[in-house]
């Protein structure tokens, strides 16, 4: 296997990493090993109850942080890059598949602001590296509809 592939395993979506926000200089990280986990929570219950009413009721209040763990999969060299860019501010794409698109449209892309830090999972006995990426999330999750990566 040529060190510079990337692995033929993965999930149809993709995880890109950049420095800027429009994702200008925006590289995939690598490739999802499982799932893509939950980007974000529903926000925390806030209750209430009056005096004249006989139930309680919520309402939305705020969404507790969170973080997002991916198995993942890679080279030797991705790796490296990986552990460059690590605790180091930026954005984070989310690009889902094509198929999921009417034709003609761009698929739905999610875009956050967050750090990185990548620790040792499986060793398996295989041409690519298997570890955990946790991403600690800075910001909420947008929603956009454009060409992305920009520069493809």
């Amino acid at each position: 296997m040529d060190k510079e592939m990337m692995p033929d395993l993965a999930t149809l979506s993709k995880v890109y990493f950049s420095e800027s926000e429009e994702g200008t200089d925006a590289k995939q990280i690598c490739l999802i090993a499982d799932t893509i986990p939950a980007l974000e929570e529903a926000p925390e219950q806030i209750t209430g109850s009056a005096v004249d009413i006989d139930y309680e009721f919520s309402r939305p209040g705020k969404v507790k942080a969170s973080t997002i763990e991916l198995s993942v999969y890679y080279t030797h060299k991705q790796h490296k890059w990986l552990k460059e860019i690590e605790r180091r501010n930026g954005y984070f794409f989310v690009k889902h598949p094509e198929s999921t698109a009417p034709e003609g449209e761009e698929p739905l892309l999610r875009r956050f602001a967050g750090s990185l830090v990548t620790v040792v999972g499986e060793l398996p006995d295989e041409d690519w590296i298997k570890d955990t990426v946790t991403i600690y999330k800075t910001s909420k999750v947008d929603e956009l509809y454009t060409k992305f990566p920009p520069v493809e």
